[in-house]
């Protein structure tokens, strides 16, 4: 069937339903599985470790680069991308007549959702995705906010600090959990902290998403925010700082609801001491 790509602006022909998928995003890889798709996937990416079976698949390249000789062994009928970082790769998979769809980045907590659904259509599990869906939106309205809101600053480790803006689906999220993000007027999804504005803030909380790679103790990470300008932040002084898991908040799969529903109970508990 010929399905229109809005990330390539053509159509994209692809079985109605496929039997060999690629997925090359981790939060596209959870989805299948939560579909009950685990036999038709036949080849992942080297990030995708949701739900850990994932990496038993064949790996065939990561985020922004592909196994070529691989991807040609593994004969996918269906490669499954995102938008955002993975486009420039999307298109490349094109141009050389493998049949990839790129789906839409989510850049809201809901969008997150509309993924599932979409995955759903493309690999002829409609109805499933629905019911998978409707209950992720049921327990995202279950979620109470905290109130009167917080100011909260985010940050994950990618190699470097970043944050997020106005277009990420983390602001979206914090929003749900009545954290106010204090880049959230920015226009990127995405930027490295300043530390002068960050200084002004009045931080409430911090969430602090470490890195896989380089293991935190409290001690560390309370240099880590001060030299992000927060030394005299409320923050700091009250001891709010939440340190998530590598890969949770920031991914963007079914299990992104759960983290919210686990980040909730530790705001409330933060702020009811």
């Amino acid at each position: 069937m010929k399905v229109y790509s809005e990330v390539l602006g053509t159509h994209v022909e692809i079985p109605e339903n496929p039997s060999r998928i690629v997925s090359l995003a981790p939060s596209i890889t959870e989805t299948l599985y939560e579909l009950g798709a685990e036999s038709l996937v036949v080849g992942v990416s080297h990030f995708c470790s949701k739900p850990p079976r994932a990496s038993e698949k064949p790996r065939i390249g990561s985020y922004l680069a592909v196994n070529y000789a691989e991807l040609e062994r593994l004969e996918p009928d269906l490669i499954l991308t995102v938008s955002g970082a993975q486009l420039g790769v999307s298109r490349e998979l094109h141009e050389r007549g493998f049949p990839v769809y790129p789906l839409p980045l989510p850049t809201t907590t809901y969008g997150i959702l509309d993924l599932v659904v979409n995955v759903g259509r493309l690999v002829g599990l409609q109805e499933e995705a629905y019911r998978l869906a409707t209950r992720l939106a049921r327990r995202l309205a279950s979620i109470k906010p905290l109130d009167p809101p917080v100011k909260g600053y985010y940050e994950v480790d990618l190699g470097g600090p970043i944050t997020v803006g106005r277009f990420s689906y983390i602001t979206s999220s914090l929003k749900l959990l009545g954290v106010d993000n204090v880049f959230s007027q920015d226009p990127k999804p995405y930027l490295e902290p300043d530390p002068s504005r960050l200084a002004e803030a009045e931080v409430e909380v911090v969430i602090y998403e470490a890195s896989p790679h380089k293991p935190l103790t409290t001690k560390t990470l309370r240099g880590i925010l001060e030299e992000r300008g927060l030394a005299r932040s409320r923050a700091l002084r009250e001891g709010r700082i939440v340190l998530l898991e590598p890969d949770s908040l920031a991914h963007h799969g079914p299990s992104h609801v759960k983290v919210l529903e686990e980040l909730s109970a530790k705001l409330r508990r933060l702020f009811s001491r």
